[in-house]
């Protein structure tokens, strides 16, 4: 009773919660991904859940990887009143990124293990920052889980959901609807302290200092259409 008491107080603070963060909008945003390159080797080799076809792929910007899926919820890492055996049955307390996160409270997102993602090769490591759209919204998470399906995508924690107005009850809860998580890749781009995981007001800081780099690049320089955009350092 007092768990689903919680989730009714939950659902009726979504309007309180749903907005984007910082000065870049989502609008700018997608403006850019419109430049982004098929990454040809996950080309059709992800799916957004389990029966449903493999028709989503990565695409690849200047210093940035970019994938539009839908949004499952991810209740997993610290327990807590919303995030327990009880409230979703495949509930694990341990992350990929081995920190003490709750996923009711640290905006994180989920990227599949292993190939065809390759996050690494990417410039893509645990605490590496995404800007998450949704519905002309933008929220900054944190890379902090994966998926051992390596062709499942599409997932974020209920704390990143509540920012975007959807549902985050992990049994009922996410959207079917487009959402684009644009990771920004490189150190910079990056919580590299462990410590520092669970801090939102530092991922939402370098992942506004990274969006407007990104924007402010493909403003300026226009890059040729098929032209090869390359990774950061």
């Amino acid at each position: 009773m007092r768990d689903f008491l919680f989730f009714i107080g939950l659902f009726i603070g979504l309007n309180s919660w749903a907005g984007s963060e910082g000065d870049v909008t989502a609008s700018q945003l997608m403006s850019v991904i419109k430049h982004g390159q098929l990454i040809k080797e996950t080309e059709n080799k992800f799916q957004t859940d389990d029966g449903k076809p493999r028709d989503v792929s990565m695409y690849l910007l200047t210093n940035a990887v970019f994938w539009t899926a839908d949004m499952d919820i991810d209740c997993d890492g610290r327990e807590t009143p919303a995030c327990n055996k009880n409230t979703d049955p495949s509930f694990q307390t341990e992350l990929s990124c081995d920190a003490d996160i709750a996923a009711d409270q640290t905006p994180y997102f989920v990227i599949p293990t292993g190939a065809p993602a390759n996050s690494e090769q990417r410039g893509i490591k645990l605490g590496q920052i995404g800007a998450i759209l949704y519905k002309h919204q933008v929220v900054y998470a944190a890379f902090l889980d994966e998926c051992d399906a390596s062709s499942l995508i599409g997932e974020a924690s209920c704390a990143t959901a509540k920012l975007l107005g959807i549902n985050p009850d992990p049994k009922t809860g996410g959207t079917d609807e487009p959402v684009t998580y644009l990771v920004f890749t490189g150190e910079s781009g990056r919580i590299i302290n462990k410590k520092d995981f669970a801090n939102h007001a530092k991922a939402v800081e370098i992942g506004v200092k990274r969006a407007r780099e990104l924007v402010k690049h493909y403003v300026e320089t226009k890059p040729q259409r098929g032209k090869e955009p390359s990774p950061v350092k």
